[in-house]
């Protein structure tokens, strides 16, 4: 039985504070890159006004997750010249899988046209899920009836870890995610089923008394996979640790939206007391 999620919006500030926590997160997680690495693969993340543009079109890391702005329109208004020098950028980079993102708090109110005159059409969505940091109900922490365990990353399993999210996702991540691992702030979370690595997710927290962003997930349920299962064991023991660390929130995304909100990620996010403000839409290159 699907769980209700409150789909209240909020009004630009708070969105304005929810897009800045991940711009903060992204900019930290490409800093833990090494820079040889970096230099390789064409990783950067670059300041556009108030907002950031990630970048990185080698590797195999060509795809819109690692090659948008995030926050442009919403963290402050966007300019017809940021938004035209964003797409060149990216166009002379070599990436030929980027995207810029709109939601309903983007200014100004031509924002959307700007990113059709550059040629970008409206493919997909994210759906975007926050909580605050009311303890998790007691039901919600009881194991689930398959035998999965979560776990922390640490020195024993990083290798694992590492390996199992570039097989994933097929991209060169060993470096970056081994920059990552020992980061302040930086907390991974591994589920594993009669001794196999079934999912893995990461919590981003700067400091107590902020926002935890939960990033580095997969394989990404409904996406990559069907089975839920493994993601939602991470999550509450995400949610639990970071009420313990004095978060006081939580910021994720729901990466395979869906209209009626039926799908497993919104029984388990709703359970775990998430709601979903808005939804963020992709534009990208015809």
């Amino acid at each position: 039985m699907t769980t209700p999620m409150d789909t209240r919006p909020v009004g630009s500030a708070e969105a304005a504070a929810i897009e800045a926590v991940e711009a903060r997160a992204w900019a930290d997680l490409v800093a833990a890159a090494p820079a040889g690495y970096a230099a390789r693969i064409g990783l950067a993340a670059e300041r556009a006004g108030d907002a950031i543009v990630v970048h990185c079109a080698g590797g195999g890391f060509d795809r819109g997750l690692f090659n948008r702005p995030i926050g442009l329109g919403v963290v402050a208004p966007a300019t017809r010249d940021a938004v035209r020098d964003i797409v060149a950028g990216f166009r002379r980079s070599g990436a030929t899988r980027f995207m810029l993102v709109s939601q309903p708090h983007c200014r100004p109110a031509e924002y959307e046209r700007w990113l059709a005159d550059e040629g970008l059409l409206q493919r997909g969505a994210w759906d975007r899920v926050v909580r605050d940091g009311a303890p998790l109900a007691a039901a919600v922490t009881a194991p689930g009836s398959r035998p999965i365990t979560v776990s922390r990353v640490d020195g024993g399993s990083v290798a694992g870890w590492s390996d199992f999210l570039s097989s994933v996702y097929g991209v060169d991540a060993g470096p970056w995610l081994r920059g990552v691992h020992d980061r302040p702030g930086w907390h991974h979370y591994l589920a594993t089923e009669r001794g196999r690595i079934a999912g893995a997710r990461t919590m981003y927290l700067a400091a107590p008394g902020q926002p935890a962003f939960l990033a580095i997930d997969g394989p990404v349920p409904g996406v990559m996979t069907d089975d839920y299962a493994p993601d939602a064991a991470i999550l509450r023991a995400i949610v639990s640790d970071g009420l313990a660390l004095g978060a006081s929130g939580f910021i994720a995304d729901i990466e395979a939206p869906s209209p009626g909100m039926d799908t497993p990620a919104y029984t388990t996010f709703g359970r775990l007391g998430f709601r979903m403000p808005y939804t963020r839409l992709h534009h990208t290159a015809a």
